[in-house]
């Protein structure tokens, strides 16, 4: 079975411009954050922007510098800052967006990309065309699902 029979083909997207207010209004109701791609006016994927970008926005300086040196012990205090009230105007996606990204390619095998997921440690990636063009995205649980549907059980 190939990924782009068993990706979902609605996916929620943002560009480069899109305001930090906006993107929250985005995904006021859903209960976690998802994976959500940064595309261009040709819908190329041109980044990603995941939970750990906006926390970023809320951590001091020093923290996100010695974030990943596991013998430094950084206390965060994003809950004790003063922000300003514009911040969500102010910021846009490009601001805080990662310009790199994992994909699969719409024609890969489900087997190709659960492998891809693994060795990345990603429950989720964009799908595209042979254009980079963002034409989906997999999550594991879609794999699960094709499997589950390809054995007749659901």
């Amino acid at each position: 079975m190939k990924v782009k029979e068993a990706m979902r083909k609605n996916v929620v997207k943002v560009t480069r411009s899109t305001p930090l207010k906006t993107l929250f209004d985005m995904f006021a109701d859903f209960h976690s954050f998802p994976l959500l791609p940064v595309v261009d006016a040709d819908d190329k994927i041109v980044g990603m922007v995941r939970s750990e970008n906006l926390l970023d926005i809320l951590r001091p300086q020093q923290t996100k510098l010695f974030r990943n040196i596991p013998f430094v012990d950084i206390k965060e205090e994003a809950f004790d800052l003063e922000y300003s009230p514009s911040l969500g105007q102010l910021i846009i996606v490009d601001d805080i967006m990662d310009k790199t990204y994992d994909a699969v390619d719409e024609l890969d095998s489900l087997t190709e990309a659960y492998r891809i997921m693994n060795d990345l440690e990603k429950d989720r990636l964009s799908v595209v065309d042979s254009n980079q063009k963002l034409v989906g995205i997999l999550g594991i649980f879609d794999i699960i699902k094709a499997m589950f549907k390809q054995k007749g059980i659901v």
